[in-house]
């Protein structure tokens, strides 16, 4: 092999940051080997007027790459994994590189339409999944009114700039885009000046978004295309001493992840004319799945999935709460202060108190799950994010978009176990012990589901037996607090993870 190694790809902005990146990774690990970079177009970067389905099954962004691989131009051609057909491939071999980053996309919005919205409302997007997915997300998680206004969708083409300069032109509404497109250019150092233009294209994404509100959308109901934010490197294949060199900067959670969604798309097709989105996660209690869309012959899809999950089963009389019903507990305001302009998390929608006010245009306002998004929503709050329902120690991941570190509290009732949260703690109410019925026989109990904390310390210590029984909880603080509490040993044989209360009684509770 020679020790000059050609490196193509596409010459868009965010295709030569990745190219350069990789360069760095490569040179790092090769001292003695120089490699150059080589950009040209592809035939997807010369026509932006055509909707991307259109192109179904056709490689318009990694064609022209292929052959100038396979005609010896170039050595290793650099792709954006997402944007790879499914086929198998006769000549070439696919090789994942580098850390993924974030999966999800973002939703940027003109302030100046929510001050003063119209009656309806335009998305800028070229991608019939997030067409499809935004439609109903808008209805539920936008704010009371504008989540009633009518939803029309354009199609828009071009590079990351062209597309923010078209949204910025438009009259009213949002744009789509891939958080990992923004995250990566707004965190690329170019020390050497190889993009001359970089810092003129940074300059316009942070003023875009100093003109917008954002939405990072969730994964669990916004999953996004198979291998979203993830690189790959394609080789001809009888190289192996540059398999050998790349297979050095693999990233082996990034690889399983999108090799995953690719094989999930599979089933249904591929393609980028899907209405299907498709996410993996891998956290230390499992590997979480989402799917959400619509198949090419009207199937809706939509799964939330969680690997590991114990082959158990029982009956409403064997589990607290009683009878497989979240037990009730009553609640009281109390009175809270606040410092100025911190950004805020809130872990249910009563924690936000009915006097308080977060400013969207320097405040973040980030929820603890879907359920208490729809509960301010519905008050007609703006909401950056959410963990999803996956503990609050799911980072945020918005400094570079919001071009500052974020400064959360977290607003939550006044027993929250303050040891295992990771933002300051401010008690903005009581809730009382959960309602016990009488008569009570924890003999039977073989199985809990613990929704807090607080709820786990006053029923096991009323009950201590019910220590010794199978624990099922949503993954966050309460599971860190369970796990400290029984023991690591014994936890990693009575102590579950379960995504949601909902999704438990359906996985482990007998009609």
């Amino acid at each position: 092999m020679s020790e000059l190694i050609k490196v193509g790809g596409r010459s868009s902005l965010l295709s030569r940051i990745q190219i350069f990146s990789v360069i760095k990774a490569l040179q790092e690990k090769n001292k003695t080997k120089n490699f150059q970079p080589v950009f040209r177009e592809s035939a997807g970067d010369k026509d932006l007027k055509t909707p991307l389905w259109q192109f179904a099954g056709q490689g318009i962004f990694t064609k022209d790459l292929q052959e100038d691989l396979l005609n010896h131009k170039v050595d290793i051609v650099i792709h954006s994994w997402k944007d790879m057909d499914l086929k198998d491939r006769k000549d070439t071999i696919l090789i994942p590189i580098l850390p993924r980053e974030d999966v999800r996309d973002v939703l940027l919005f003109k302030r100046n339409k929510w001050i003063s919205a119209p009656t309806d409302i335009t998305i800028l997007t070229s991608s019939p999944r997030r067409e499809h997915h935004i439609k109903d997300f808008i209805k539920t998680f936008f704010p009371t009114p504008i989540n009633t206004f009518d939803i029309k969708i354009e199609s828009v083409r071009g590079n990351i700039q062209t597309r923010l300069r078209k949204y910025l032109e438009h009259e009213n509404g949002g744009i789509l885009v891939a958080k990992a497109a923004l995250d990566r250019i707004l965190a690329f150092k170019d020390e050497e000046n190889l993009i001359p233009e970089l810092h003129a294209i940074k300059k316009l994404i942070s003023e875009t978004i100093n003109l917008s509100l954002f939405m990072v959308l969730p994964s669990s109901i916004f999953p996004s295309a198979p291998a979203q934010g993830a690189l790959c490197a394609e080789i001809r294949k009888e190289d192996k001493e540059l398999e050998s060199i790349l297979r050095e900067i693999t990233n082996k959670e990034a690889e399983l992840t999108a090799n995953e969604e690719r094989k999930i798309l599979s089933k249904y097709g591929g393609g980028c004319h899907q209405k299907i989105g498709v996410s993996v996660l891998t956290r230390d209690y499992g590997k979480i799945t989402f799917v959400k869309g619509e198949t090419e012959n009207g199937q809706t899809l939509f799964s939330k999935e969680l690997s590991g999950a114990p082959d158990l089963c029982f009956d409403k009389s064997e589990v607290w709460p009683p009878n497989a019903k979240m037990a009730a507990r009553q609640r009281e305001r109390l009175t809270y202060s606040l410092p100025k302009d911190v950004d805020v998390f809130v872990s249910r929608g009563y924690a936000f108190p009915l006097d308080l006010s977060v400013n969207p245009t320097n405040q973040i306002l980030w929820s603890a799950g879907l359920s208490t998004w729809k509960d301010l929503a519905l008050r007609g709050f703006w909401v950056n994010g959410t963990c999803d329902g996956l503990g609050e120690s799911e980072p945020p991941m918005i400094d570079l978009l919001l071009g500052r570190e974020t400064n959360f509290v977290k607003l939550t009732h006044v027993d929250s176990d303050k040891n295992n949260s990771i933002y300051p703690v401010i008690p903005t109410y009581f809730v009382s012990a959960p309602e016990i019925p009488v008569p009570f026989d924890t003999s039977k109990i073989k199985a809990a589901y613990w929704r807090s904390g607080s709820e786990f310390d006053i029923v096991t210590k009323r009950f201590p037996e019910l220590l010794d029984v199978i624990h099922f909880v949503g993954p966050g603080s309460t599971f860190k607090k369970i796990k400290q509490t029984i023991g690591e040993e014994a936890s990693n044989q009575r102590v579950f993870v379960s995504l949601s209360f909902d999704s438990w009684v359906e996985r482990y509770i007998k009609p």
